[in-house]
């Protein structure tokens, strides 16, 4: 039963760092490349980390749904014989799916011994 404690606490731990980590690096790409917009995008996600019956964690992002359309690559348009390339915005994909894949090998590769013991240690503080 210890076990399975250590291993929640551990996933929340990595859960929680990454889910820091989106906010951040997405927020300042934001604010980088949608400096025209209002903020709503950057103001309006929301991340949630959950432990439901069978897992060990969950991550939730909300976000404004046309933050996708942003990122889509858009077809040029012709105008007059010329060519209208619309911009992308890099703000969605590259950011969730980057770190989708970085906590996937941090839950793989960094569940040591040694991790296990300071969880241990670090449950064992705040409860005595």
């Amino acid at each position: 039963m210890e076990g399975v404690i250590i291993k929640k606490a551990f996933v929340q731990k990595i859960l929680r760092e990454e889910s820091q980590r989106l906010e951040r690096n997405q927020g300042l790409e934001m604010r980088k490349l949608l400096h025209f917009h209002t903020g709503l995008l950057e103001r309006e996600r929301d991340f949630k980390i959950s432990t439901e019956s069978g897992m060990d964690g969950q991550l939730r992002f909300k976000h404004k749904a046309y933050q996708r359309f942003l990122d889509l690559r858009k077809n040029p348009k012709i105008k007059n014989g010329r060519r209208i390339r619309k911009r992308n915005y890099p703000i969605h994909n590259r950011f969730v799916f980057g770190h989708y894949y970085v906590i996937a090998n941090r839950l793989m590769v960094e569940f040591t011994k040694e991790v296990m013991d300071g969880i241990k240690r670090e449950i064992e503080n705040s409860h005595g």
